[in-house]
């Protein structure tokens, strides 16, 4: 499990981006990365944690937050925290990945032949070779994502079989993140947030000056789901059914017969955070 979040729009706030950073190391502690609207990414194999505190990655923050004598602010922000299923801890394996035009993040697993070190890189490797099409691309693919992109003019966010959520701030940014309750937290419960659902894609592209969010095709997978294939979770393909169907035990097998149950290690974090972040008792009040 990784995470994925970030902005998009003018001004957005370094400091939620910090805080959405954080929240979302519950999610992956091996490493983190960005890349933002200049076509520039930065990123460490080290604890998130750890990362966010070094003097390069700083200065890249504040820069695509406010701009230099070189470059303006960027009109968007992606960030992403690793951890690692296929391939070695370093910087050179840590998100974000760049293939010819195409820049992007993945949380998720996907079936990637042996040649890549990390599974997310075969998705961006076949979407710049498909010209960026991602139906073309990725509907043979057998895997599931939560993922965010940029082809040098569009910034982009799609769900299949993962999580993204987003929400329209005070500030007039665009904030997402792959946990809906992390989002909550940093960019406050008085915002309208929403879930995407399964094979939405957004499409944000800077048009004369303005960010315009407009609702692209909607990806088709051609292919079984890989947590159905690969682990059999569940035939349910809306996570959201599978949870409630599971009233809440979340058990997993690893095994086709489903004989050897394993444990959902993120259930206790996650009640416990939403329990933490029930509105009716840490909600500010006037």
């Amino acid at each position: 499990m990784c995470g994925a979040y970030g902005a998009v729009g003018f001004g957005w706030n370094g400091g939620t981006i910090r805080a959405l950073t954080l929240a979302n190391r519950e999610r992956g502690t091996d490493s983190l990365g960005f890349f933002d609207s200049s076509g520039r990414m930065i990123k460490a194999g080290v604890d998130p944690d750890e990362a966010l505190a070094q003097d390069n990655i700083s200065r890249w923050l504040n820069v695509s937050e406010h701009g230099d004598e070189k470059r303006p602010a960027s009109w968007f922000i992606a960030g992403h925290t690793r951890q690692a299923t296929r391939g070695k801890v370093n910087r050179q394996n840590s998100h974000p990945f760049r293939y010819g035009k195409i820049i992007g993040s993945h949380n998720g697993m996907v079936n990637a032949p042996n040649g890549y070190a990390v599974d997310s890189q075969y998705l961006f490797d076949s979407l710049n070779k498909a010209n960026g099409d991602y139906n073309t691309a990725w509907s043979s693919i057998s895997g599931y994502w939560g993922i965010t992109w940029y082809d040098g003019q569009s910034f982009y966010l799609q769900v299949h079989g993962g999580e993204l959520s987003i929400g329209l701030s005070s500030d007039g940014c665009w904030y997402y993140s792959s946990s809906k309750a992390h989002l909550a937290a940093c960019i406050g419960y008085n915002v309208n947030i929403r879930t995407l659902g399964d094979g939405e894609t957004i499409r944000f592209t800077l048009k004369d000056g303005v960010v315009v969010m407009e609702e692209d095709d909607k990806f088709v997978s051609t292919t079984i789901g890989y947590h159905t294939r690969k682990y059999n979770y569940t035939q349910a393909t809306d996570w959201e059914e599978y949870y409630k169907s599971s009233n809440g035990t979340h058990r997993i097998y690893a095994h086709d017969d489903n004989s050897s149950p394993v444990r959902d290690y993120d259930a206790g974090w996650r009640d416990a955070w939403e329990e933490y972040l029930t509105p009716s008792e840490h909600s500010r009040t006037e």
